[in-house]
């Protein structure tokens, strides 16, 4: 926080130290307004760091498809007085079970994928500041502008135009939307 003083005198009347009013300054306290970012921004972002964690649930939600549905053949459970032809209601709790599972699972992959290739499209410098930055999440942004070897302002400039350019490509934002 930044302190401002607001003398209620003028100060040039005062010699030294000892003669200042301090009973008539008032202290004011300003706080640096955060600008808050858009939502396309902040969504960019997310799908970003939450990338190695979706790699990681992919692989979770794999496992468990194999392992609680194993064939894709129709389980159909008989039980007495039943006709061979018909299900009972677990079978259906069964299927909507592997359908739900299927399709988070075919969401992740998407997911996944559209970060790979737009991963894919950078340069390695770009490559390299998104992987520090959201994937790996380091903090402090002089060091990365370090590791890839750019000035931090053009660093913040590189960083910017990425997830401008990833919000695009993602479908969060179109650029004529796009005021900074």
């Amino acid at each position: 926080m930044n302190e401002i003083k607001l003398p209620e005198m003028e100060w040039r009347n005062f010699k030294g130290i000892k003669d200042m009013p301090f009973n008539e300054t008032k202290i004011v306290t300003v706080e640096k307004k955060k600008r808050e970012k858009p939502v396309w921004y902040q969504k960019t972002v997310r799908r970003f760091t939450t990338y190695t964690q979706d790699k990681l649930r992919l692989q979770i939600l794999t496992a468990r498809l194999e392992r609680e549905f194993p064939s894709n053949t129709a389980q159909i459970s008989l039980s007495n007085g039943h006709s061979i032809g018909s299900t009972s209601d677990q079978t259906g709790e069964y299927g909507t079970k592997r359908l739900e599972l299927e399709i988070e699972i075919n969401d992740l992959i998407l997911k996944i994928q559209e970060v790979d290739t737009f991963l894919n499209s950078l340069g390695t410098r770009e490559r390299e500041l998104i992987e520090l930055k959201y994937l790996q999440r380091f903090n402090k942004d002089f060091w990365i502008a370090g590791e890839i070897m750019v000035a931090v302002r053009s660093y913040y400039r590189m960083k910017d135009e990425l997830i401008i350019l990833a919000a695009q490509m993602f479908g969060y934002v179109k650029r004529e939307q796009i005021k900074f």
